[in-house]
């Protein structure tokens, strides 16, 4: 049982499977097993992670409880900035102080709530997304598209929970909602999150909505190239260069061909890095509106005034 759970056990799980509470005790005193918490015990000898002290940390409440806001997200995939803190939320709690880790009490915390990732209770990815807006408003956004790209659940699915949860005074729900309310113009799932950027810096700033992955086709109907944005009317290609994905020498070379193929056939094309996205924004819509001013049949479509349109 322990080595599925990163060594850990409780004192009921030990009874469960016919160990008195004499011989807990005498393996203790013997070193073959180490006391982490009240009624939480290791296998002497496991290692002392971050996971081992996650399993720890929720066997140790009774009650309903998972791993979650923070730890979640890293567990998930949302973030990747590294488990820094223990979070565990459960239903009710003694309001003990906790030195180790922080204990979040929800009332609506129910058993659906709750998967398990290697060997982990932790809280769903739509809930994590949810929760994550009441302690780190700031990358919500980012963990949000994260999970829709890598399919953990869809904008509905968000839009389900915080409507099953959301209540006056509900911590995490008013971070979320005007993000779903922003999102619901742009349903397509992007590839990265230098796509994410851009596509947040051309909303931003009232450009028209480029068509993701368009695929380009000759006269006969084969496709020479699928860019990461276009503008069909305008024949005009945007590619984004990320280090990731574009550094390999097969990849230059391919994307190089693939961009003079879509030139012969009419289309302009844009590049632009990491960087510009970041560095020089500015830069990167001015010359996105001039290109699309005078490439588009139809160029008041792209002036300030028709912006909302």
């Amino acid at each position: 049982m322990a080595a599925g759970q990163h060594g850990v056990f409780t004192r009921d799980e030990a009874v469960s499977l016919g160990m008195s509470d004499s011989t807990l005790s005498s393996r203790v005193a013997a070193g073959r097993y180490i006391r982490l918490l009240p009624g939480v015990y290791a296998i002497a000898g496991s290692s002392d992670t971050v996971r081992r002290r996650l399993v720890a940390a929720v066997k140790s409440i009774p009650q309903l409880s998972a791993a979650s806001h923070r730890a979640a997200a890293e567990m998930w995939g949302l973030t990747n900035r590294g488990i820094r803190r223990i979070e565990i939320t459960t239903t009710r709690w003694d309001r003990e102080h906790r030195a180790d880790y922080i204990v979040h009490e929800s009332l609506d915390l129910i058993p659906g709530d709750v998967a398990l990732i290697d060997g982990i209770p932790v809280t769903s990815a739509v809930r994590t997304v949810v929760d994550l807006g009441a302690v780190n408003k700031w990358v919500v956004e980012d963990a949000l598209e994260q999970g829709i790209r890598l399919r953990l659940y869809t904008l509905a699915d968000v839009e389900a929970f915080v409507k099953r949860v959301g209540r006056r005074g509900r911590r995490g729900v008013g971070v979320i909602r005007p993000l779903l309310e922003k999102r619901r113009r742009w349903d397509t799932i992007t590839d990265s999150g230098l796509e994410d950027r851009f596509r947040k810096l051309i909303a931003g700033a009232g450009l028209p909505d480029p068509v993701l992955q368009f695929r380009v086709r000759r006269s006969s109907g084969g496709s020479v190239s699928r860019p990461d944005f276009a503008y069909p009317d305008a024949r005009l290609v945007i590619e984004l260069d990320s280090e990731g994905y574009h550094n390999d020498r097969m990849t230059f070379r391919r994307d190089r061909s693939k961009q003079n193929a879509v030139v012969l056939l009419g289309w302009t094309v844009l590049r632009y890095t990491w960087w510009d996205i970041i560095e020089e924004p500015e830069r990167v819509v001015s010359e996105i509106r001039t290109a699309l001013e005078s490439l588009s049949p139809n160029r008041e479509c792209v002036t300030h005034s028709d912006i909302s349109a």
